[in-house]
């Protein structure tokens, strides 16, 4: 069982306008827990969910997306073994990510990471070249 995010290390929402969270596998249910329970992510203007599965069979609360993104965060599920029909994002989310970057502020920018440890180490180095504070990446490890 995990520790948990300490979400203090990114608030107030005000000084941390950007918020990067990355899911792979059954990653995704504290994560789940974190957007349901509100973390103010409607007050921030870019809150970013990276979410990888292998394929839609295997990816958990798609009937959650619209909800969860009404309440201000934008889904970006990518698929590792997507079929002949997917248009997403391909591959894995450190690629999705690295692909997409767009950090504006790494001073005003937290990321929480949950699942495969390969992902959050491959993410972890990329927030922190691009000058993400590594007090500031969330792991519930």
């Amino acid at each position: 069982m995990g520790k948990g995010f300490d979400l203090d290390q990114i608030s107030p929402a005000e000084e941390y306008s950007t918020v990067l969270i990355f899911a792979t596998g059954s990653g995704i249910s504290p994560i789940r827990s974190l957007i349901e329970s509100g973390f103010s992510a409607n007050k921030r203007p870019d809150v970013r969910l990276y979410y990888g599965a292998r394929n839609l069979q295997r990816m958990a609360y798609q009937d959650q997306f619209k909800n969860w993104e009404s309440t201000g965060v934008k889904i970006v599920p990518v698929l590792s073994q997507p079929d002949d029909n997917w248009t997403g994002e391909c591959g894995y989310v450190q690629a999705a990510f690295a692909r997409a970057k767009k950090i504006y502020s790494p001073q005003a920018t937290g990321a929480v990471l949950c699942g495969q440890k390969q992902m959050a180490e491959e993410v972890t180095s990329l927030l922190v070249a691009d000058g993400v504070s590594c007090e500031k990446i969330l792991k519930n490890f």
